[in-house]
């Protein structure tokens, strides 16, 4: 079995409150438990720019390596094309192998 694992932070670029940007998070995580086979959770954290940095976890298991790195690359497109208000400010993807 691998493990692939997803942090992406995205910036919300109208949010001026911490219920706007929830209301965001919230929609595009339901957009992708919708569309891709995944877990997906949001990381809380504390930074300077509260209102509108959210950062989402993500994780796929698969019994190909390259399927759930491809997988994550590809949440990370479907964020960027269906979601034009929200900015990807930075992702990593990681494959853990043998679990």
């Amino acid at each position: 079995m691998h493990v692939g694992i997803l942090r992406i932070t995205l910036r919300v670029r109208d949010s001026h409150s911490l219920k706007e940007r929830r209301q965001v998070s919230r929609s595009v995580i339901q957009r992708i438990r919708a569309r891709f086979n995944v877990s997906v959770a949001q990381e809380l954290g504390a930074d300077g720019d509260a209102w509108q940095s959210v950062t989402l976890l993500a994780s796929h298991v698969s019994g190909d390596p390259n399927h759930a790195d491809a997988v994550l690359n590809d949440l990370v497109d479907f964020i960027e094309k269906s979601r034009p208000d929200v900015e990807v400010i930075d992702y990593g993807t990681e494959v853990i192998s043998g679990v």
